[in-house]
């Protein structure tokens, strides 16, 4: 079985209009995938690892010479990680985009290829700046050569390679439907994706269905790879497949060759149990999601393989922690693996890949030969894990957790823009609001004090879920810290996640507060500023002894850290003493 994992110190690399090449993962990720990583990894029961690539920057191909002036670097960097990971039993997996849009300043590229440009769109870089890029059209058959070529290349090069692991929608603009895009004519009728349609300004594939462009890509992808090698595993991954047309997405599933696998998004597309729609990785929800068992109807309908992709770690529910101990949800996962007898997975994504009793909870599962009830499997895990415990109270903790969990309040705005990753560094001040967002919870931006308000979610009700989660995990961290005490890792993580969701709901009242500020509110907001400088002084000792909490691992910079919250104590301290 396959099972990918990746580091949390090899960096994915950063969309900007100016990348430095030497800079991208498949160049830096052998220095940081050292022997102790990689020993880590298999320790934690995984047997391959997926590194960002880009194509044009790794192969060089006579179609475009420009690309690819330091191929030789990144190939040298490539064999060495293959080959020490190899040690250890772990195949090496390239994730790739391809082709890559080319930012419109680069003028002397697109004078010479204008035949070849296709849709041009405005993005954002990771450092906020944003600039116009242009797709390399795939419906022309220039271009077509250039991948199928390329591809061949690559798998030539490197026949130790686990294989290639290729999306087709992304945030990062590629091929002329890579993102937010529909027909130029607008002819079919807009499905049910809750996003505005930006028609392809590309003059071919504005002709042409999405579905058509997507399936022509992937097996020219295929074919390239394939005339080298019939067996080097080529995964094509469904992410956001529906911002093309409704879930399960049949046109392109029915279109993929079958000697790949496609890998599908394990809860993205799910309803909870109170209703609430899932589009997100989810700890929280177990799934497998409606659109999940869709997918894997069809794919097995067609003879197409299915892997699901997780994120087993921890989620943008709460991405700063070292893991979310939602360990029945993790068996739950599993056991649908185990179930199904699906031959692999991807488990992470670019963050949420601390190592954690979570990732050997999960291997732990799927190894178990014997069906056994999630009661069961819990018990015989926290045995394995905590000799000596009473794991009577550690699973009761574990469902208590999920119990709580039950009650987030999952949105996309609240994931991506809420303040509870970064809440145990925020300091709450009187006073009317400034109007300045909060941020994007997985960037190192400035913190104003503006939260987001979920449609789904009124402030009341989103107050009201954040309490009910920080009373019940209270309730299991209490219950963990009996059975394998506090000074135990796992107990600190778990308490550092109650914090967050105690500050997640203090930090919300105390805005609710600000949004029609009145002096005579000067009370209420002393009540919850002693209430959180009290939390902050609990966690500060637990914090400094795992200093890879608050670390969001995507944006690498620090959330919270001991530093910050005792600024944020002082600062507090300041505030109550002029009151």
């Amino acid at each position: 079985m396959i099972r990918i994992w990746r580091s949390a110190y090899s960096r994915f690399g950063k969309g900007v209009e100016k990348p430095d090449d030497l800079l991208d993962e498949s160049v830096t990720a052998e220095k940081n995938y050292t022997d102790e990583v990689l020993k880590e990894i298999v320790d934690c029961g995984f047997n391959a690892i997926w590194l960002n690539g880009q194509l044009h920057h790794i192969i060089a191909n006579a179609h475009f010479p420009e690309f690819a002036p330091n191929a030789a670097v990144h190939q040298k960097a490539l064999h060495t990680l293959c080959a020490r990971a190899a040690k250890y039993g772990i195949k090496v997996f390239v994730y790739i985009q391809p082709p890559r849009a080319i930012p419109t300043s680069n003028t002397e590229f697109w004078i010479r290829y204008m035949d070849v440009g296709g849709m041009t769109v405005n993005t954002q870089g990771d450092d906020g700046s944003r600039f116009d890029v242009r797709a390399i059209c795939t419906s022309v058959p220039y271009v077509r050569d250039y991948i199928r070529e390329s591809f061949a290349d690559f798998t030539k090069e490197f026949p130790e390679l686990g294989g290639f692991i290729i999306i087709s929608a992304s945030e990062y603009p590629a091929h002329c439907y890579s993102c937010y895009n529909c027909e130029i004519n607008m002819s079919r009728k807009p499905h049910k994706v809750p996003i505005d349609y930006i028609p392809t300004n590309c003059p071919r594939c504005g002709l042409r269905h999405p579905e058509d462009v997507v399936t022509e890509l992937l097996q020219t992808i295929r074919d390239g790879v394939r005339s080298i090698s019939q067996t080097l595993p080529l995964i094509f991954w469904n992410w956001s497949w529906t911002i093309y047309m409704d879930a399960p997405c049949e046109p392109i599933i029915s279109k993929l060759p079958k000697d790949i696998c496609l890998l599908v998004d394990f809860e993205r597309g799910g309803v909870r149990r109170d209703g609430v729609r899932i589009n997100e990785y989810s700890l929280t929800y177990a799934g497998p999601s409606e659109n999940f068992l869709a997918a894997k109807e069809l794919a097995d309908r067609y003879g197409i393989p299915v892997m699901p992709k997780f994120q087993l770690g921890t989620t943008h529910e709460l991405a700063t922690v070292r893991s979310l101990p939602l360990i029945p949800n993790i068996f739950r996962k599993a056991d649908y693996m185990r179930h199904h007898k699906l031959d692999g997975f991807m488990g992470c994504w670019n963050f949420g890949n601390l190592p954690s009793t979570s990732l050997k909870a999960f291997n732990c599962f799927l190894e178990m030969k014997e069906p056994l009830s999630c009661e069961e499997a819990l018990r015989k895990f926290a045995e394995k894990e905590y000799p000596g415990s009473e794991p009577s109270k550690i699973t009761a903790a574990w469902n208590l957790f999920c119990e709580a969990g039950e009650s987030y309040p999952f949105s996309n705005p609240f994931l991506y823009f809420s303040p509870v990753n970064h809440t145990l560094a925020l300091i709450p001040q009187p006073g009317k609001l400034s109007g300045k967002p909060v941020g994007r919870s997985w960037l190192p931006e400035e913190r104003g004090d503006v939260y987001p308000e979920p449609e789904e979610f009124p402030l009341d009700d989103l107050i009201g879920r954040l309490k009910r989660m920080a009373e019940i995990w209270k309730k299991g961290v209490q219950l963990l810290g009996e059975a394998i005490g506090k000074d135990h890792p796992d107990y600190v993580n778990a308490a550092i996640c109650g914090a967050i969701w105690q500050s997640g709901y203090q930090m919300y009242c105390i805005y609710r507060l600000r949004k029609n500020w009145k002096e005579s509110m000067l009370p209420e907001y002393a009540a919850l500023a002693k209430a959180e400088l009290a939390l902050s002084e609990e966690i500060l000792p637990f914090v400094a002894m795992d200093p890879e909490q608050g670390w969001h691992i995507e944006g690498d910079y620090h959330a919270f850290s001991k530093i910050m919250i005792e600024k944020k104590i002082q600062a507090l301290r300041d505030f109550l003493k002029q009151l």
